[in-house]
């Protein structure tokens, strides 16, 4: 088969979506088919109307493929940008929506808990956001021959409120590179204790890990924590972590992806307190290095984690949960070391090729 794998993004290995494209990509392209991309052109992604124009672009990229190989193609585009290739070439190509995190379920839970969560969300994205985004969005879930997502939830706010059948809808899971599989579990005393894996965004539960950790310092507990691909200067992070805490926190802005294994491996407990996920890839990460990953319970976290047997669920917005999941793996070494065992073997299955496998047997129906 012929793959086109494409979103608005400007073709790189250290996003998520990026690592997602290129992962699963390679593995189709292992499998025997060949694989084309659609990434965003750097100098015109910057520009607010590539939101809108995006869409048209790949599809006129998608054409121009066609026509120079002349065979059929499924063209695995992001949510927002599949709605123009579904319904401009409907008898060339067939188009799947992928959904990494829905969109419009994202929009509301957000809007929902932004007081919570601290984000600002200004009145000119209440208007444009759903005008732009959310509506490009909503014509790909209707017009894509197919929809495959990353989470049992997503495939049921789509079915259920969305109103997408069931018969169009997959989930599929994410997948991890080569490198995180068959390591061996770390047994050495790691450096550092606590290790968060993300940008320094509301949504990633910032403001209720700040929580945590000063209610840790409270109860005479200073884990030493990294704060790892933030995105953000040092500076800007330690102001807003509480004081009680910061001695012990080390943040590192940027992490390149030849140097994830070693920073995972210098740890042994992963915490990601997120109020909106897919399936995030540094928690696989994580579980595959040997680490015991602490997550909120959202999105297809509860898809790939058993609570108490391969990682621990807490609730979203609840720094006290978090606290005392932090303070009873801190406490019972040899517990917290037994699922960090179970996550990593549980994660031996997660390679790309999984993922590959899983979208090979959808398409084929398409």
């Amino acid at each position: 088969m012929h793959f086109i794998i494409g979103a608005k993004l400007v073709d790189s290995r250290t996003t998520g979506l990026g690592r997602q494209m290129h992962g699963l990509g390679e593995a189709l392209s292992n499998r025997g088919h060949r694989v084309d991309y659609l990434f965003a052109d750097p100098e015109k992604s910057a520009a607010r109307s590539s939101r809108l124009t995006f869409p048209i672009e790949a599809m006129a990229k998608i054409r121009r493929l066609l026509e120079k190989d002349g065979s059929p193609a499924i063209a695995l585009l992001h949510e927002p940008t599949a709605w123009a290739t579904a319904l401009l070439l409907p008898r060339r190509v067939r188009t799947v929506a992928m959904v990494h995190n829905c969109e419009i379920k994202c929009w509301k839970t957000k809007l929902a808990t932004y007081r919570e969560s601290g984000e600002s969300v200004a009145l000119r994205s209440r208007l444009l956001w759903p005008l732009t985004e959310l509506t490009q969005s909503y014509a790909s879930l209707r017009s894509a021959d197919a929809v495959f997502c990353l989470s049992t939830e997503d495939l049921n706010y789509m079915h259920r409120t969305l109103r997408v059948s069931l018969e169009r809808i997959q989930r599929i899971d994410n997948g991890l590179e080569p490198s995180f599989l068959g390591l061996p579990f770390p047994e050495s005393p790691p450096e550092r204790d606590v290790l968060f894996v993300g940008h320094w965004l509301p949504h990633k539960g910032i403001r209720i890990l700040t929580a945590a950790l000063d209610k840790l310092a409270a109860m005479g507990a200073r884990p030493r924590v990294t704060l790892a691909g933030t995105g953000s200067t040092p500076e800007k992070i330690a102001s807003s972590l509480p004081s009680s805490v910061r001695s012990s926190v080390e943040i590192v802005p940027y992490v390149a992806p030849e140097d994830l294994v070693r920073l995972y491996q210098r740890h042994w407990i992963f915490v990601l307190p997120s109020i909106i996920e897919g399936i995030p890839l540094s928690m696989l990460e994580a579980m595959a290095s040997g680490l015991c990953p602490i997550v909120s319970n959202v999105g297809g976290v509860p898809d790939v984690i058993v609570n108490g047997i391969n990682g621990i669920l807490i609730p979203r917005l609840n720094s006290d949960a978090l606290a005392e999941a932090l303070a009873r793996c801190l406490s019972a070494p040899d517990e917290t070391r037994r699922i960090a065992r179970r996550a990593q073997a549980d994660m031996q299955g997660y390679g790309w090729t999984r993922a590959a496998e899983q979208v090979e047997k959808a398409c084929r129906k398409l």
